[in-house]
């Protein structure tokens, strides 16, 4: 008997012991570096809607970030002619169109910035970061936007990190300078009722740096929000539907809760066939796709058995605009290594983004 107590202790102390961690660093890898996508040796290309001589589009992803060579040449440059009359559709851009769909995490703007031409005096001061969502241009959800008309306002840096505050998908981006920190106006006439100003001044960008991962190609609106391929989009689970006098249709939240007792169970029964089946295929978080999350998962059933998995605490949050979901909680996920016996438990916080494909739910990103 008294074997056995210390048999009993010592696996005890083992599940005390391990480390805890989430879900997603147990099933993944920590994620991979960021790629800059935005430069023409990675098949980025730009292009620009006017340039001031000598000064092209192709600067801003040659990989050279310099400001000391603007005078020879480098970054490229732009009037802010639509000041003259306040025309927003005369605005100047540059454009870069990556070289393939990128799941896109920061943008980096460099202006310019030396000692003959510091920021604070002659770099950009007001602008706007763009991508194309398939029917037209919107604004890039930056953390730092203080209002929904500019990226950035009264800058007086050489160099501004964006980092995208939600998901966005893209092949394709543009800046568009709005004024620089040596742009001045000077009233000449009126205009009808519209004053026209004499303006002075350049927009100059030395480099822009998209950093994200490779996504799959996006073709919808609804696409870029959840990176599914138009064939798979489904069509609202709605909040409660009648099927006959007495019977009702499962909730949005019904819904998700049985995909996640699926979850548990194939854990539990170590099927790899049912966990992944609660993934949707064209899952892609921090640069890791469905075939990653299948990967890290076949390991664990070959290396582990007598696996417990125990999800609490959850909450689903449904976005019924979008047909997505956000579910929170905390997970407990109990195993015993197969060569040596060791019992070994992981615990921590997860949370996932569930979205609708063809009437039902499936993950399409870990948090």
């Amino acid at each position: 008997m008294l074997r056995v107590y210390i048999v009993y202790l010592t696996l005890l102390l083992s599940i005390i012991g391990c480390k805890s961690q989430t879900l997603q660093e147990h099933l993944l890898q920590p994620p991979p570096p960021l790629i800059n996508f935005a430069l023409s040796r990675n098949g980025a290309t730009a292009d620009a809607s006017q340039s001031v001589p000598n000064h092209r589009p192709e600067e801003v992803i040659d990989g050279d970030t310099t400001s000391e060579t603007w005078d020879e040449g480098s970054g490229w440059g732009s009037s802010l002619e639509h000041l003259r009359t306040s025309d927003l559709n005369k605005r100047p851009y540059v454009s870069i169109t990556l070289p393939k769909p990128v799941d896109i995490r920061q943008i980096v703007v460099w202006t310019i910035d030396s000692e003959k031409y510091p920021a604070p005096q002659f770099g950009l001061k007001d602008y706007r970061i763009e991508y194309w969502h398939g029917t037209g241009w919107g604004l890039i959800p930056s953390g730092d936007t203080r209002d929904k008309q500019y990226t950035a306002r009264d800058n007086t840096k050489g160099k501004r990190v964006h980092e995208v505050r939600d998901r966005v998908i893209a092949s394709q981006i543009r800046l568009v300078p709005v004024s620089s920190n040596d742009t001045v106006r000077n009233y000449q006439h009126m205009a009808g009722r519209r004053p026209v100003y004499e303006v002075e001044g350049i927009a100059r960008v030395m480099e822009i740096e998209v950093w994200g991962y490779a996504a799959p190609e996006v073709y919808t609106l609804k696409q870029i929000v959840q990176g599914i391929p138009p064939e798979s989009v489904g069509h609202p689970v709605p909040p409660e539907t009648q099927t006959g006098k007495n019977q009702a249709e499962p909730t949005i939240k019904e819904t998700i809760q049985r995909v996640l007792n699926q979850y548990e169970l194939g854990y539990d029964m170590a099927d790899l066939t049912q966990v992944m089946s609660c993934f949707s295929e064209t899952y892609l978080s921090n640069g890791r796709t469905y075939q990653d999350v299948q990967t890290k998962a076949a390991e664990f059933f070959e290396t582990y058995h007598q696996i417990d998995m125990t999800l609490t605490d959850i909450d689903i949050h449904p976005n019924i605009v979008d047909d997505t979901a956000i579910v929170t909680g905390g997970y407990t996920l109990q195993y015993v290594t197969k060569t040596d016996g060791q019992v070994k438990q992981t615990s921590g916080k997860i949370t996932l983004v569930f979205a609708n494909e063809a009437d039902t739910w499936r993950i399409i990103r870990a948090e």
